[in-house]
Formats: structure tokens, C-alpha cells, sequence
């Protein structure tokens, strides 16, 4: 469980995940520095958003990694006579 935990948290960093993480960092300054608590609370969720990977920021709804095989799968047919 904790390499998965592990996995989620250091791969898969796309851009709006970087954009979601920036703004965070920049309302929770905001809310340190003028200790205004809607900025905390939207800032707490734009971490979590960027740092869990959840959400649906700009539609990337947590987007799979891609997976590449490098086997050729058989494709099985029939034919069909008339």
C-alpha cells in the first residue's frame, strides 16, 4: 500500500497538476501573510487537489499513465462463406 501511495504521489505530474500545486502555494501565502481563512481553505483544497491527483482540473480527471506492451497479441478471426 505505501508503494502505491508512494506511485501516486511522485509520477504522473502533468501540467494542470503543477498550475493546481502553484496556486495553492500562492492563496496559502496569502493566507499567512493577510490571515484571510478563505484563502486557507482554497488553498487546502487546491493542495489536496495537486497532490492526490484527484479532481477534475481543466478535465484531466486523474489520467491514466500510458502503458505500453511490447508484445504483439494474436488476433483470433473467423471466416464466414456464403
Amino acid at each position: 500500500m505505501l508503494t502505491a501511495v508512494k506511485q501516486q504521489l511522485l509520477t504522473n505530474w502533468h501540467p494542470m497538476r503543477w498550475v493546481a500545486l502553484g496556486i495553492s502555494l500562492i492563496l496559502g501565502f496569502n493566507w499567512l501573510v493577510n490571515s484571510a481563512p478563505i484563502s486557507g481553505f482554497i488553498a487546502l483544497f487546491f493542495l489536496f487537489q495537486a497532490v492526490t491527483n484527484t479532481g477534475c482540473l481543466a478535465g484531466q480527471c486523474a489520467p491514466a499513465g500510458h502503458q505500453m506492451s511490447d508484445e504483439n497479441e494474436d488476433i483470433a478471426y473467423e471466416e464466414i462463406k456464403k
